[in-house]
């Protein structure tokens, strides 16, 4: 089996092979050197001289060079953290000029004491680890100079280093701590230590940020690092500052700074340079495709100069969108109908601002007259001697117009048939385990005041806008589920205001999944109603056909007998007479009875004439005050103003008169008074009766006039049906309002007006 599979092979490109040749040859050079393998004091003072100077002065060409490329640079980064690095080299500069020329031996030295030049080397290594420091602290900070005033400052501070680091240098010598003593001082190695370690540090971070992208910019900080750690940790070897080693150091030292220069030159220059060259062949190549757009767009493009308004050039689909030939000379006032002329001003100042002009819908003019709608977008290309020159895109949308107002009229059709339908439509969708409302509207929202809008996103179970009752949401959650489940719903819910809705619900399916359930609301109370009022016909129809039937068996027996006993009567004793009356009288009772069975049997014959309805009731008052003093029963009546007459059949508006109060006599088993009121209203004489009897249930009231329903032991609730079918004939109404142990009032009221 193979070990290796998925390991990558390690690559090594020729840059990192010579840094490590690099390294080689700089490990081999220390080791001789701290080893002894150099003779190190075989050569004349000159030529130590010499090259030392040599050196020194290269390494100040390049600390002046990164001064300079970071100079010049600056003005197009703005950066910070190239700013002071420039800077820096510029005092790491000026402070090696100053070791150089205070070195022992020179002919023009400015010092004669070897712990000056100690001093100045010191100071320009601690000027070059601190800028490294903040380099690899703020790598990351892409912070910018704010102002000119930032940059004086950073300038004046770096010339305020320059002098002032010399001048404590050269007049404080004395009071320096050593930094040699034939050989360097420990104070003076410890500093290189640190350096040195500051400088392994910034390997480390520089690696793994090479690792990351392989810039060349890090591989060369790396060489720079590696080269001054071997700088400082070979002078911490030397014997003299004539030693060989000191060669050796520089050596290093300058091979630190050329690296450090070509890293710099490599983020300022090259990378740049190498960037300008690949934006321009892209430029060219946008160039080139910008082109191919504007000779074969389907749009039509073309150049305009706003100073003059003339169109500077144009593509192919502009002359099959507006017709006219390529060399025709052509203003933009040509293409804008007389309409539009105040468009060129507002355009005119939104290009002068620098603002560009995007997707701006209006009309413009071909060739031949006609207006075709279009979708402008006017960009400004370029400003000269006060002349802007400008591009514009040009797409015709008239088809998306007439699209565009064929959907709004659709959509307005739509509003309107939602608006006007009778119940609620409306949809919903499952979100967060909750349903909501996705749309909704119709007229039992909109006759209640409420805005549809308001209630899409809310939740179906929170807000029910067809009803103000507060309703139970299970009596929805099922039904809603089940539809969301795919299953077509219907079902039925009383709100408990005595309003009954129907309520049906249907899946939206998209593939085999449910996206929105679509339903409607319908307010059924007056269907529901009109169905009991249908089969309360059908009960009367099939009491009529019975009453009919009795009627007609009984009357004829009660007539034969009714005879003979009148017959009878006559010739009879007094005893038998009484007898006689009574059975006479039941007979009479029978009648009653077979001719309410006949009303609900078949209509009667109305005779309507104007009649004063106080009149009718006080005779019947009257016909019934005897059995009402039997029953310790007192008849009162008021009148309220002055009452007119009243179209209507007498002898029928006395027969309700008689059922209501027979029927108040009969619930007042231990008397009490009857009172009847008599006013009128607006368009109606308003009759209500009330006694002081047992009262009736609330929930019965709405049976009472229903075919055989009756609260007595012995009635048989026609008297109060005939009643109820009088008064609608009259066009009136009657209203029944009770309180059990309190009494009842019957209220009849009777329109005012002409025959």
């Amino acid at each position: 089996m193979d070990n290796h599979v998925g390991v990558k092979p390690l690559h090594i490109d020729k840059s990192e092979r010579y840094s490590i040749a690099l390294i080689v040859v700089g490990i081999l050079l220390f080791v001789l050197v701290f080893f002894q393998g150099i003779e190190t004091n075989l050569y004349h003072i000159g030529d130590h001289l010499f090259f030392h100077t040599v050196l020194e002065l290269i390494s100040i060409a390049i600390s002046f060079s990164i001064f300079l490329y970071g100079w010049l640079a600056y003005p197009f980064t703005k950066s910070r953290l190239l700013l002071l690095v420039s800077l820096t080299f510029f005092v790491v500069a000026v402070l090696d000029m100053f070791h150089t020329f205070s070195y022992t031996g020179m002919p023009f030295s400015i010092a004669e004491n070897n712990q000056t030049t100690a001093w100045f080397w010191i100071m320009a290594r601690l000027a070059e680890a601190s800028v490294l420091l903040i380099g690899l602290v703020f790598t990351k900070v892409h912070s910018y100079v704010r102002n000119k005033m930032e940059k004086t400052m950073w300038v004046l501070l770096t010339i305020g280093v320059t002098l002032f680091v010399p001048y404590v240098i050269l007049n404080n010598i004395e009071s320096l701590p050593l930094l040699l003593s034939g050989g360097p001082t420990p104070l003076k190695n410890g500093i290189e230590y640190v350096i040195a370690a500051i400088h392994f540090v910034a390997i480390i971070v520089l690696w793994f940020k090479y690792k990351q992208n392989r810039n060349y910019f890090y591989l060369n900080l790396m060489r720079a690092c590696y080269f001054i750690i071997l700088c400082g940790m070979t002078v911490t070897v030397i014997a003299t500052v004539f030693d060989f080693t000191v060669i050796i150091a520089h050596v290093f030292k300058v091979g630190g700074y050329f690296f450090i220069l070509k890293a710099f030159y490599y983020a300022n220059i090259k990378v740049p340079l190498e960037s300008k060259k690949q934006t321009e062949k892209k430029l060219h190549d946008i160039e080139s495709e910008l082109e191919l757009l504007f000779t074969n767009s389907e749009d039509a493009i073309f150049v305009v100069n706003l100073h003059t308004k003339e169109i500077v050039r144009r593509n192919a689909a502009f002359k099959k969108m507006f017709g006219y030939m390529e060399e025709t000379p052509l203003n933009i006032e040509q293409l804008t109908p007389f309409n539009r002329k105040g468009e060129f001003e507002y355009v005119y100042q939104e290009l002068c601002a620098g603002r560009a002009v995007v997707d701006f819908k209006t009309c413009r003019q071909r060739k031949d007259l006609t207006l075709i709608n279009v979708s402008m977008t006017i960009s400004p290309m370029k400003v000269k001697d006060n002349e802007i020159i400008c591009s514009v895109i040009m797409r015709d949308i008239s088809e998306q117009k007439k699209a565009e107002f064929e959907l709004k009229r659709t959509r307005k059709e739509l509003q309107e048939t939602l608006e006007q339908y009778e119940g609620v439509i409306f949809k919903y969708k499952k979100e967060n385990d909750e349903f909501i409302y996705t749309l909704i509207d119709g007229k039992l929202i909109r006759k209640k005041g409420q805005v549809p809008k308001d209630f899409v996103g809310k939740a179906v179970t929170q807000f029910y806008p067809f009803t103000d009752s507060n309703l139970n949401a299970e009596i929805f959650e099922i039904p809603n589920n089940k539809a969301w489940n795919g299953e077509t719903v219907e079902f039925q819910f009383d709100d408990g205001d005595e309003t009954i809705f129907h309520v049906s619900l249907k899946p939206i399916q998209q593939g085999q999944e449910v996206i929105e359930v679509i339903g409607n609301v319908v307010d059924i109370t007056k269907l529901i109603k009109t169905e009991e009022l249908l089969r309360k016909s059908e009960k009367l129809s099939v009491v009529g056909e019975l009453a009919a039937g009795f009627a007609h068996e009984i009357r004829n027996p009660l007539t034969t007998v009714k005879g003979f006993l009148q017959l009878i009567g006559s010739e009879a004793d007094e005893t038998t007479k009484e007898y006689i009356k009574i059975m006479l009288n039941e007979i009479v009772r029978l009648e009653m009875i077979t001719n309410e069975f006949m009303v609900v049997a078949k209509p009667q014959v109305s005779r309507f004439e104007m009649e004063d309805v106080a009149s009718i009731i006080e005779h019947v008052i009257q016909f019934l005050r005897p059995q009402a003093l039997l029953h310790s029963i007192e008849m009162e009546t008021t009148v309220y103003g002055v009452i007119p007459p009243l179209y209507c059949d007498k002898h029928q508006l006395q027969q309700v008169l008689i059922n209501i109060y027979k029927n108040a006599m009969e619930a007042m088993s231990h008397g009490g008074t009857v009172s009847t009121e008599i006013s009128i209203g607006t368009n109606y004489v308003t009759i209500a009766i009330t006694d002081q009897g047992c009262g009736i249930p609330e929930e019965l009231i709405s049976k009472l006039g229903e075919p055989f329903y009756t609260l007595k032991e012995k009635g048989t609730g026609l008297g109060l049906m005939v009643s109820k079918k009088i008064i609608d004939a009259h066009q009136g109404m009657l209203h029944i309002k009770s309180e059990i142990n309190v009494g009842t009032t019957m209220k009849i009221q009777l329109p005012i007006a002409g025959e």
